[in-house]
């Protein structure tokens, strides 16, 4: 399905008013999240961050890694940093203006989106496809948390790219020369904002063979298209190349989530073909949202159950539109396409990420399945409009109208949400009550606030719903440590230090603990173990000097004290 007359349409600003509606809509679903401060991953990447704290930091961005000391060198957006550095010299460490950026990139992508649409739907349609999109509530995760402009930029980036390829094509211009190396530039820079920006080629064809639909020979149009397609290789190789230099040869450069730890190939695909289901409904309906969805509220695979059926189903029914409305319905295969695509990078079969599931992950092929889905609903309007009872389409408009403010109320709620973090964890230990992540969160707020008993106990939640979770062991032996309590303390730092042996903050607090409750020989051999491991081998060897020295002399607990201060062991993610 193409628009009449996509042309002059797609090209003219003369009509504001639905420009103005779709402006409204993203203003009504996104306003109560203004005022919201620092959340999340808000508060390492950008609030306690020095590199994003001077425009004189500049250069510096490109040879760091996104996640900054004490965290490991994860992930490699330094065009996204750069995005948060010039924002931080505007807003002086307030985050009014990061909610204000956020909200305006939000409105720019729907703009963008509606503009693509035009390009491929008659005008009402496409209007309902940036509708849906500007007050989807999945999107609130997107544009209520700072960090997370990289998924509104790369969106922005492709669609904007997406309506350039169409023009270009549908002129019959050429694909390469100066234009083709400003697009490869553009995907260079997406991909420097975030990884995910490196599927746009795969959009580009999903386009040729859906909706440009060019009958000539495949390989004609890949000569014609080669310039672009070399300008992009390149850009990958260039950015890949980079990441392996910060991130030390680490290109993959992210952790693999709880959830996928130890699972081969075939454990991935069952563990995702659950999530299949929880994507769809995420698109289709999200009336449930949460911020987490961790170990327990992800369980990984052992077999195929209902679950896995159900993601099965959904896989295939989506393999059967897009092989159906390829030729009948060709914006609709284009949206099933595109969708897929855009779930490529996180769908964790062939390489783990360190996400099974994230609501921020599904922005950019939410706008594919709105695209899709309102193409084959048009698509079915127009084969059975001559058949509908008088007063259908005012039925429809209303049913329009209840959706977009139902989409309007759920967005405003869940902005909220993101307020700050006490409300951000307590609500979500109502929404994933099984996210040990939560339970570790709201166990540090308590404790914060004074309340170390109900703290302690979410602490023990945590552990007991991940005991693989080593941060959290740490986290709570150092309470019990820096409050003068070895004792339970020692139990924790051993059952940390053996799912993770080279963690020397933890190691120096046990060997403290030890020395400190008069459990010198311990102490001693702990020391000895981090000589060993290498990792701060000076500082150890002090360590298990003095605990031998203490040995020998029969020096009472609580009389020893080691040569340097144990620092407290750095939060971990």
């Amino acid at each position: 399905m193409m628009a009449d007359d996509p042309g002059p349409v797609a090209t003219s600003p003369a009509r504001w008013g639905p420009a103005l509606g779709l402006t409204l809509l993203v203003l009504a679903s996104t306003w109560a999240g203004v005022g919201n401060g620092w959340v999340q991953d808000d508060l390492p990447i950008i609030f306690v961050n020095a590199l994003v704290h001077s425009l004189g930091n500049l250069g510096q961005l490109f040879t760091h890694s996104y996640w900054p000391a004490p965290y490991p060198p994860d992930l490699y957006r330094p065009m996204a940093m750069v995005g948060f550095a010039l924002q931080w010299s505007v807003a002086g460490g307030e985050p009014l203006v990061f909610r204000l950026v956020s909200i305006a990139l939000y409105l720019v992508v729907t703009l963008a989106l509606w503009r693509l649409a035009l390009r491929l739907l008659p005008r009402g349609p496409a209007w309902v496809v940036a509708a849906l999109f500007a007050v989807h509530p999945v999107h609130v995760e997107a544009v209520a948390v700072a960090v997370n402009q990289g998924e509104l930029l790369v969106a922005l980036v492709l669609i904007l790219g997406m309506n350039a390829w169409i023009d270009r094509r549908k002129a019959g211009a050429p694909t390469g020369g100066w234009w083709g190396a400003r697009l490869a530039a553009a995907y260079f820079v997406g991909i420097l904002i975030k990884e995910h920006a490196v599927v746009f080629p795969a959009l580009l064809a999903a386009l040729e063979f859906t909706v440009l639909d060019d009958r000539r020979p495949f390989g004609t149009r890949l000569r014609e298209h080669r310039q672009f397609l070399l300008g992009a290789a390149l850009a990958v190789v260039l950015a890949v190349a980079m990441r392996d230099q910060v991130l030390a040869g680490n290109t993959r450069g992210s952790f693999t989530a709880e959830a996928l730890e130890g699972l081969g190939v075939g454990g991935r695909a069952l563990t995702m073909l659950s999530v299949v289901p929880e994507w769809a409904r995420l698109l289709i309906w999200p009336r449930h949202l949460q911020a987490d969805y961790s170990l327990q509220e992800i369980v990984p695979a052992t077999g195929f159950g209902a679950a896995q059926l159900l993601g099965t189903a959904l896989l295939l029914l989506a393999i059967v539109i897009l092989l159906a409305c390829r030729r009948r319905l060709p914006v609709a295969a284009f949206g099933v396409g595109w969708l897929a695509i855009a779930l490529g990078p996180v769908h964790n079969v062939l390489v783990p990420t360190g996400i099974v599931l994230a609501e921020r992950t599904l922005f950019l092929g939410s706008a594919g399945f709105l695209l899709g889905g309102v193409a084959l609903l048009a698509g079915a309007r127009e084969r059975v409009a001559a058949r509908w009872p008088r007063g259908t389409r005012g039925v429809v408009l209303a049913g329009l109208g209840a959706l977009l403010a139902m989409g309007i109320s759920r967005s405003t709620s869940r902005q909220r949400v993101w307020h700050d973090l006490p409300t951000l964890w307590r609500q979500t230990l109502t929404d994933a009550p099984l996210s040990y992540r939560a339970h570790h969160a709201w166990a540090e707020i308590l404790f914060k606030g004074g309340a170390k008993g109900p703290a302690e106990q979410h602490f023990r939640r945590a552990i007991a719903l991940h005991p693989r979770g080593w941060p959290v062991y740490l986290e709570l032996a150092d309470k019990y440590r820096l409050s003068g309590n070895c004792w339970p303390a020692v139990d924790l730092y051993t059952v940390a230090l053996g799912l993770n042996p080279m963690h020397s903050a933890g190691r120096g607090s046990l060997i403290a603990c030890l020395v400190h409750i008069g459990r010198y020989a311990e102490a001693a051999e702990a020391a000895r173990i981090g000589v060993e491991l290498g990792d701060a081998a000076e500082t150890f060897a002090r360590y298990a000097e003095v605990a031998d020295s203490a040995l020998r002399v029969g020096a009472p607990a609580e009389s020893v004290k080691l040569p340097a201060p144990i620092p407290a062991s750095p939060a971990a993610r």
